[in-house]
């Protein structure tokens, strides 16, 4: 082959080597970070947090509700979001948003939104939601069921729960509100040991410190275990160290894992930045692995 040849061949590779040396080299940049303002999402926002940090980004935390989370993630208001439910916890707020956001990681797996009993409702008579509608349950049962905010899935798919399994018939009705009417209504049923049944999901504290049941859901309203992943507004991904990839994608915890956070903030009264960094103290070696250390 010819020396020009050669040297043809050889201009264009050269060229593609310092934009590779670039990418590698990038610097962090400072990042704005939206988490919703329920305790479960702002614990594992902080742990996603702290591995930014570690990195050498600087980032700002936002608080918002379902609503005011995707829409600033939608409008690049925020770079990064946590979190969506997915497949199907957040399947409608995903499909509004997904033309401008994209799967950055996935956080963790096996989270899931259920009805769930106190167990000292014997599940000889309650085992289901269909057996919600039996006249000798019914009789028993409190039938105002407590939700949270209309843009929250549990809410949403809890009214639908209504009318799927003829529930209204037998004179059950989902309440909208906010997370203290929706506390305290359990609260006071187990003191009580009134029968209820609670709109509920995991990961979140309730689970660790009540003992309940949840409910089979023969109808598949609540979809199942979703993976809880940290969304990116397009373009942001382009912008981060491959460092900062390959440590987001090293970053993986269990569901037990936020619930110990969880149950850290809501028991014990510590901020979510104080959770996540109580549970890195006692994970020091699996911390120092997603940094690449």
């Amino acid at each position: 082959m010819s020396k020009m040849r050669l040297l043809a061949l050889a201009i264009p590779f050269a060229s593609i080597v310092p934009q590779i040396s670039l990418a590698a080299e990038m610097k962090p940049v400072p990042l704005v970070l939206t988490r919703i303002n329920e305790t479960f999402y702002q614990a594992t926002a902080a742990l996603v947090a702290d591995v930014l940090t570690g990195m050498g980004h600087s980032v700002k935390v936002v608080d918002g509700t379902h609503t005011s989370a995707y829409k600033a993630i939608k409008e690049g208001a925020a770079d990064l979001c946590v979190g969506f439910w997915l497949p199907t916890g957040h399947e409608k707020a995903w499909s509004q948003v997904k033309d401008s956001v994209v799967e950055l990681s996935t956080i963790y797996e096996g989270a899931r939104f259920f009805w769930a009993v106190p167990s000292y409702i014997p599940e000889s008579e309650v085992s289901s939601i269909e057996d919600l509608t039996k006249p000798s349950v019914s009789a028993k049962m409190i039938k105002t069921i407590r939700g949270l905010s209309l843009d929250a899935t549990i809410t949403t798919e809890s009214i639908n729960a209504i009318g799927v399994y003829g529930l209204r018939d037998a004179g059950y009705q989902v309440i909208p509100g906010p997370f203290e009417p929706w506390k305290e209504a359990l609260n006071s049923a187990i003191k009580n040991k009134d029968w209820i049944v609670e709109p509920l999901w995991e990961p979140y504290y309730f689970n660790r410190i009540y003992s309940l049941r949840p409910l089979k859901d023969p109808k598949n309203i609540f979809k199942g275990r979703n993976r809880v992943i940290l969304a990116a507004h397009n373009g942001v991904r382009e912008k981060l160290p491959k460092k900062t990839i390959d440590a987001l994608n090293r970053m993986r915890v269990r569901l037990e894992d936020i619930t110990d956070m969880d149950f850290d903030i809501n028991v014990n009264s510590v901020t979510p930045e104080v959770a996540a960094r109580n549970w890195i103290n006692k994970h020091p070696d699996q911390f120092k692995e997603w940094l690449g250390h």
